[in-house]
């Protein structure tokens, strides 16, 4: 059996505050109404003649090139490969690409069109180097052009000024990474106000992250695809594993059951993308706190998001199950947000990780309870809900098998030793279904509370004795979140 360690980089980011004693230690969910729900879109401005647009058209992407990156690149579900984007790596090739055209208003507007060949979709590296707070970034396709995510350049200013507030440097920090619209290409649109002179602007665009995992409508069928051409074996005895038989699988449809409404609504399946311009998925889960004021509290693992850098690239997508029990078609309540999260504690103690969303999810989301109170005995019933490779919302039902305590063994293992109470980890049997990649952070509940988050395993269809591995909540807690969940 081989062991797969993800990508642990311990304790990287705290306010140095003293935590207060927690008061509360178990807490029920909530459900998000229509009336909390904070949202402030920007009005599109209207430009009133066509845009000239700069193309840039990459070669195909080699499958080779993709795995050669995800092989080295650490051990969580890869979705994206890192592209040098040549004729915009600089601000000054990039000033030279941008063909300003203007406005009626007094506005002027230039666009960039990045194609990638293959592609299911791309988000842009947007390095900046100055950016006026008056200015606008609209992203959009070719293929979609209504569909347009804006954001002004002062969020994208405090989005950078959180990551250098968090102590990092570099372009990394520097960095804003546009969301993924679903296509195969992806257009960086600026608009200046009038009066703003075009050197105001001083941008480049040198990387692209290239989707080559279609994340459309993940299924068994197209899992096991993936697997047979050696996409995400990286991932093999991490969270589970894709299926090499879509005949084996043991996925269970969430949708399939009248268990657990409350709890599948909390869950949001994760794109993310790292420094180095690869992009991963996981699982994340909504939390509630004491005053239960909504505030998106959001757990996941620590080798999915560690850094505030990689915290500001997240997009989460709720309700992301099966309309019906025999259906592979999506929710009709299935929608997306992208405006990151700030990270708040992460530590590998326990491979946890909490965020605090910087854009409210929809209405009618759950905040999940949790429980922190005391460690779940062997023997213990208990469920998770999860998005294995990327599918639709899915559950296993099992068993706490042990208390464990685990560390990293190198670059790509990591070891787990059972029978001990104070160790970080609880090791999960299965009855239903298995975790594979893409679950990567989900939580482990018992009784409609979370217990614990997914680190991973050796648990898969082919190996129905393999176990899970999950961080305890309680430590979790303990260790500092109770400074945000415990009063």
């Amino acid at each position: 059996m081989r062991y797969l360690k993800y990508a642990v980089f311990g304790l990287l980011w705290t306010t140095g505050m003293v935590v207060a004693q927690p008061t509360t230690y178990i807490l029920d969910p909530v459900v998000l109404p229509e009336s909390a729900t904070k949202s402030s879109p920007l009005v599109p401005v209207p430009l009133g003649t066509r845009v000239q647009t700069h193309f840039v058209v990459l070669p195909e992407l080699e499958m080779q090139q993709s795995l050669a990156a995800e092989e080295t690149s650490g051990p969580a579900l890869q979705i994206g490969a890192a592209r040098a984007v040549d004729a915009t790596a600089s601000v000054a090739q990039t000033q030279l690409a941008m063909q300003w055209t203007a406005l009626p208003s007094g506005q002027q507007v230039a666009a960039i069109n990045i194609q990638a060949t293959g592609a299911y979709g791309l988000r842009a590296g947007v390095l900046v180097e100055r950016l006026p707070d008056d200015a606008l970034l609209r992203i959009y396709s070719q293929e979609h052009p209504d569909a347009i995510v804006e954001r002004s350049g002062a969020q994208i200013n405090a989005v950078l000024a959180q990551n250098q507030g968090a102590g990092e440097s570099g372009a990394p920090a520097s960095t804003w990474w546009t969301p993924d619209v679903g296509a195969g290409d992806t257009t960086v649109e600026v608009v200046l106000p009038a009066g703003m002179p075009a050197e105001a602007l001083r941008i480049s665009i040198p990387l692209v992250s290239h989707i080559f995992y279609n994340l459309s409508l993940p299924t068994d069928v197209e899992a096991a695809t993936v697997e047979a051409a050696a996409v995400g074996a990286a991932d093999m005895d991490l969270a589970g594993t894709t299926q090499a038989n879509p005949l084996e699988s043991c996925r269970m449809n969430v949708s399939c059951t009248s268990n657990y409404q409350s709890e599948r609504n909390a869950v949001a399946q994760m794109v993310y993308t790292r420094e180095n311009g690869q992009s991963y998925l996981c699982t994340g889960t909504l939390l509630n706190n004491p005053k239960a004021d909504f505030v998106p509290y959001f757990l996941t693992a620590n080798h999915c998001i560690s850094t505030q850098s990689v915290a500001s690239t997240l997009q989460t997508r709720w309700f992301y199950h099966a309309s019906s029990c025999n259906s592979g078609v999506p929710s009709a309540q299935s929608a997306r947000r992208s405006a990151g999260a700030t990270l708040l504690h992460a530590t590998a103690t326990t491979d946890s990780a909490l965020l605090r969303l910087n854009d409210m999810p929809p209405a009618g989301v759950s905040y999940a309870g949790w429980d922190a109170s005391n460690l779940a005995p062997k023997g213990h019933a208990i469920y998770g809900l999860h998005h294995p490779g990327g599918d639709l919302l899915k559950y296993s039902v099992g068993a706490v098998a042990n208390h464990a305590r685990c560390q990293s063994t190198g670059s790509s293992t990591f070891s787990c030793s059972g029978g001990d109470a104070n160790g970080g980890f609880y090791s999960v049997s299965w009855s239903q279904g298995r975790t594979e990649g893409g679950s990567s952070g989900s939580a482990l509940f018992n009784d409609g509370r979370v217990i614990g988050t997914l680190y991973g395993g050796s648990s898969r269809c082919q190996a129905p004795r393999g176990l899970s591995y999950y961080g305890r909540f309680d430590k979790f807690f303990a260790d500092g979140a109770s400074h945000w969940l415990g009063n």
